[in-house]
């Protein structure tokens, strides 16, 4: 996830790479979606940069951060973070971003910035993207992510796909347990940018986990047993009802004969 936040570039006019801004990346790649979260981090200095960029930009610029301004600048952020999105798609799935889709982009900004700007007190901010994929990960050969350079990364693969090379990490390990789960950092290509490309292949040995059943478990009663058991009950019903009828009708008739003959004495 690469963001050029207005505040952001203010607050670090400095430099993006200080120790006192730490960007982290964590991204869970499923069958046919995504969720990238990103964390960021100002400590120090940075800090005090950070909450004067919001008090002068989006404040009254009184030294002091208040709960509006937070508001503010959250709503900035997501409309920042969504425009830089819209700008370059940061994930590829074989080397294409026509069938990915962004659902939702979400900010929650730390309500430790509130509060006086020289504050040198941490700052964490967390920003949330939902994508979707039309087709399926398993059946790709490549998927492809636009970072922050230098920035650390973890990516946690669905089961199923296996990967079998990567370019553009750095320190990077890898864990595979019934899944694979990458880690290093954005290489950077640029100061800023940084692009990460793993190899996928479709791992023929995994099969979809099968649901155990309780042995106590009552098995529904098939379709067809309801269905023959809803007409016996008809065919009873009707068969009463016809019986009933027989026995009204020969009761009027004799009411009737009896009738007609004690009219005629």
């Amino acid at each position: 996830m690469k963001i050029f936040l207005a505040l952001v570039i203010i607050a670090m006019s400095a430099g993006a790479g200080s120790a006192g801004h730490l960007w982290m990346n964590n991204i869970t790649v499923n069958e046919y979606n995504m969720t990238w979260s990103y964390i960021e981090t100002f400590t120090g200095a940075d800090s005090v940069a950070y909450r004067v960029s919001i008090d002068s930009g989006l404040g009254n610029n009184d030294s002091f951060i208040s709960a509006w301004e937070l508001l503010n600048a959250d709503r900035q952020t997501r409309k920042s973070l969504k425009s830089a999105i819209d700008t370059e798609l940061d994930i590829r799935i074989n080397n294409d971003s026509g069938g990915v889709e962004v659902l939702d982009v979400d900010s929650t900004l730390s309500p430790d910035a509130i509060g006086k700007t020289h504050s040198m007190d941490a700052i964490v901010n967390r920003y949330n993207v939902t994508y979707r994929f039309k087709e399926n990960i398993l059946n790709a050969s490549s998927i492809w992510f636009l970072g922050q350079a230098n920035s650390s990364v973890t990516i946690v693969m669905p089961p199923g796909v296996d990967v079998v090379n990567s370019s553009g990490m750095n320190n990077v390990s890898e864990n595979v347990a019934n899944h694979s789960e990458i880690t290093g950092f954005f290489k950077g290509m640029t100061t800023d940018r940084g692009e990460i490309t793993l190899y996928l292949a479709k791992n023929t040995s995994y099969r979809v986990p099968e649901i155990n059943v309780s042995s106590n478990f009552t098995s529904p009663v098939p379709t067809e047993n309801l269905t023959m058991n809803f007409t016996k009950s008809a065919k009873e019903v009707a068969s009463k009802a016809r019986n009933a009828a027989i026995i009204i009708a020969a009761f009027v008739i004799i009411v009737l004969i009896y009738v007609f003959k004690v009219k005629r004495r």
